[in-house]
């Protein structure tokens, strides 16, 4: 079909908008100087153009993914179809999302080039990620010989907690089995019930120190080392890591969240923990609908 119509070009209606052009000085004052023409972007349009490089999806047409598939695997004249089907009950799946949007700016990410976040960290100990998994610094690419996971919100329910505990942790046991000397703290607050709940397993922790205590700031030092601002029983100290991961609050996918609210649920994160260990499917307010636990 493409080489009887040509170049297929598919246009989406939801790209957001045209490509931000850098700015440049007017041709008068270029004039008898050396000054640079080209000033780049401004903060309002780097913005905007943020938002926007991505989000294209624009097929070139070069049936690349025609050749490579099986026989009709793509029919590029193929329309949206809407179905109905009847089913006598509901699976609904968490699909939790890992947000940064609302960490406070006092944490330094997107401000030290050596803070990121849980999610960045999981993407970089993947085999498959970025780095191989390997565990590098952004700012130079160096394995970082000290790194801090501080919680990054204020506070949660105790299940979503206990949930964004527990993946910050498991990072920091993974992260000891890849960098054998390097040193590892956790800083998070409320750890009392956490503590209690988990006490065998934290116990069993190796060189991994947990301090319940909040961070109050966080900044760059020399060679983009990070010097965290501890507070604790009242008091402030500071030290100074190679490497900082902000622990973030589990979120519902958009998805998730929209199907909760075709089907008549008002559904957050927490609905989906278990109280018991043995919990695999949760019960909702409507008998034909069940929750993916997440133990």
């Amino acid at each position: 079909m493409y080489e009887k119509k040509g170049r297929y070009i598919v246009g989406f209606q939801d790209i957001p908008s045209e490509r931000q052009h850098q700015i440049e000085i007017e041709v008068d004052e270029r004039r008898g100087n050396y000054s640079e023409v080209e000033l780049g972007f401004d903060e309002e349009r780097a913005l905007k153009e943020a938002k926007r490089c991505l989000s294209c999806r624009r097929c070139l047409g070069c049936a690349l993914c025609w050749a490579e598939c099986k026989p009709e695997a793509i029919i590029f004249e193929m329309e949206d179809e809407l179905f109905d089907i009847e089913a006598d009950g509901i699976i609904i799946s968490s699909g939790v999302e890992r947000s940064y949007v609302g960490v406070d700016s006092r944490l330094g990410l997107g401000q030290c080039h050596n803070v990121i976040t849980d999610l960045q960290l999981a993407r970089m100990l993947s085999p498959a990620g970025p780095s191989k998994g390997l565990i590098i610094r952004p700012y130079d690419g160096e394995i970082p010989s000290s790194i801090a996971f501080v919680q990054s919100y204020e506070s949660a329910a105790p299940a979503m907690h206990a949930a964004a505990l527990c993946l910050g942790i498991n990072e920091s046991i993974l992260v000891r089995s890849k960098l054998k000397e390097s040193t590892i703290e956790v800083f998070a607050s409320n750890l009392e019930d956490f503590s209690k709940q988990h006490q065998a397993a934290l116990k069993g922790l190796e060189k991994i120190e947990i301090n319940d205590a909040t961070i109050s700031k966080v900044e760059s030092v020399e060679n983009e080392n990070v010097n965290l601002t501890i507070a604790k029983n009242g008091s402030e100290s500071s030290k100074i890591f190679e490497l900082v991961v902000l622990i973030t609050q589990p979120q519902l996918s958009k998805e998730v969240t929209q199907l909760s609210k075709n089907l008549g649920l008002s559904l957050n994160y927490a609905n989906f923990l278990p109280e018991a260990e043995s919990s695999v499917l949760l019960a909702t307010d409507k008998e034909t609908i069940q929750l993916v636990s997440k133990a």
